[in-house]
């Protein structure tokens, strides 16, 4: 697969399009995270400069979501990422954990299907649930 960041182009169709790259999503909810509220905003240079474009992309869907509050330029590679909103810190709580991550995302995998975000809170927080039944730690 060739990639445009942040857009895709496979070799399959030739068709390109906007996706959600989950594990991007994750990697900025937990650097936004470690910011702390008495620091400065996440911005493009906390990121490889390679990955800003589809960076800006992904923090353009999550304040859209309603999971960050961030400002965005109308180029997609300069940005503010200020804060997590409450429902942006109830994702982060549900995906944490590098192992409940790790099976949230083969369970996809596994069946074939698209991670919407309802179903990767569900999944994610129900492989939570097991852990805690189970008395095993993730």
């Amino acid at each position: 697969m060739i990639r445009l960041s942040p857009w895709k182009l496979t070799e399959a169709d030739g068709e390109c399009g906007m996706e959600r790259d989950w594990d991007l999503i994750r990697e900025i909810l937990l650097k936004l995270e470690k910011k702390g509220p008495d620091q400065t905003a996440l911005t493009a240079e906390d990121f490889s400069k390679d990955k800003v474009p589809e960076v800006g992309y992904q923090v353009q869907l999550l304040q859209e979501a309603g999971l960050v509050d961030a400002r965005l330029l109308d180029d997609v590679t300069v940005f503010f990422v200020l804060r997590l909103t409450w429902a942006g810190h109830e994702l982060l709580d549900a995906i944490r954990n590098d192992t409940v991550w790790a099976r949230t995302k083969q369970s996809f995998l596994s069946k074939g299907l698209s991670m919407t975000f309802d179903l990767v809170k569900s999944v994610a927080v129900g492989i939570a649930t097991e852990y805690l039944k189970s008395g095993m730690c993730p």
